[in-house]
């Protein structure tokens, strides 16, 4: 079986959660199945095509090339799978209207459809990178709403990874005639099940409260930071608690990291680590007391799946990580800072044995499980 996995032209720059999504299937499909052979292309027209017998295309969001990919690969006759990766737009505008910073507020201030706003930031990249220049001139002809409706008509299947993304792609498209299965997310079994605390250092005593992700608006850490200093100052039990960042700067976003510098320079508890390899944050999260992830959307939250595997207890936001981690974590709102604050605290007093939750995620969210899916799924169209 010959699989063709396609996407953004950009996919590696910058890499996201789309690119790594596609990475491990491809790893984990090729383990399960040495007989399954996967080539990843970007190309919008790709001229091998017919070497193929499925073309699995990643991102629903983020059309322009896929949407010609798909056209493509249907006027050649194929199968097509489609791994949405959609996030709610509700969500997104909520983000979007109550926590840009530098020019994207002004932008967003001016630009009030979230349709507009999402083809003029394909507009903007396509200054930087001319191959999606077409395809975005081709989404501004045809519009990004109407592409991807046509995207979930012609596809033969479309993959989510929770029940609510299904329920948010008819609510946000207004379609009911496409058909689609659950996959689940997956988690890197060997890295964060029973990782080696060796391989990362706590840079203070007390307990450690650890967020991962990259240092951007969306991650809302600022907001985390305000929960913390919140925490400490009025619930002295908690006063020797550190706050421990680790990612990546998002380069574009200079307000924001400035104001997250500002807020970790002046609190002494505060220790922002840089980015660091994924071992490094196994450790990190074996270590920690509660892992916090407080961002304003996310398609499941897979660092926070791999924080409940290596151990920690977990507070998160949305309904789609419900559906993984159920009663296994605490639930919070991104927009308040009460609200993290206090489920920080209910995780700390929660009582917590985190070998029922552990094997769940090895049972049911190891990339050999989301291989295995998928294979059902290519199976069963072919």
């Amino acid at each position: 079986m010959k699989i063709l996995f396609q996407s953004r032209v950009d996919l590696y720059n910058p890499a996201g959660g789309d690119t790594a999504q596609m990475e491990q299937t491809k790893k984990a499909l090729e383990e399960l199945d040495p007989n399954i052979k996967i080539d990843i292309s970007a190309k919008l027209r790709d001229s091998k095509i017919t070497n193929y017998d499925i073309v699995h295309l990643f991102n629903l969001d983020w059309v322009c090339e896929t949407y010609l990919q798909v056209e493509w690969a249907k006027f050649n006759k194929k199968p097509v799978v489609l791994s949405a990766i959609h996030h709610s737009e509700d969500e997104v505008k909520i983000f979007e209207d109550k926590a840009r910073y530098d020019i994207r507020r002004v932008y967003n201030f001016v630009i009030r459809s979230q349709q507009w706003r999402d083809m003029g930031k394909n507009l903007y990249r396509s200054i930087f990178n001319f191959k999606k220049l077409y395809p975005t001139l081709v989404q501004l002809f045809m519009g990004i709403r109407n592409q991807q409706k046509q995207i979930l008509r012609m596809a033969d299947m479309v993959l989510v990874q929770t029940n609510k993304e299904a329920e948010d792609i008819k609510k946000d498209f207004q379609i009911e005639d496409f058909k689609w299965s659950k996959v689940v997310n997956g988690v890197n079994t060997e890295i964060f099940n029973n990782p080696d605390i060796k391989n990362f250092k706590k840079p203070a005593n007390g307990d450690m409260i650890l967020n991962v992700g990259r240092i951007e608006p969306r991650k809302n850490q600022i907001k985390l930071i305000e929960a913390f200093e919140k925490l400490r100052l009025e619930h002295k039990i908690y006063k020797d608690a550190i706050l421990v960042f680790i990612g990546a700067y998002n380069d574009h976003s200079y307000e924001y990291k400035y104001r997250f510098d500002s807020a970790v320079k002046g609190n002494p508890n505060i220790y922002y680590m840089g980015k660091m390899k994924s071992e490094e944050v196994a450790s990190a999260m074996a270590q920690a007391k509660v892992y916090v992830q407080p961002s304003w959307f996310e398609t499941t939250g897979l660092v926070s799946i791999e924080a409940a595997l290596a151990g920690a207890r977990v507070v998160a936001t949305g309904e789609r990580i419900k559906e993984y981690l159920g009663d296994g974590a605490v639930y919070c709102d991104p927009a308040s800072a009460a609200s993290i604050k206090n489920a920080i605290i209910r995780s700390f007093e929660k009582s917590f044995d985190s070998a029922d939750l552990k094997q769940k995620m090895l049972n049911h969210y190891s990339w050999n499980q989301v291989a295995k899916e998928t294979l059902q799924i290519y199976n069963g169209l072919l």
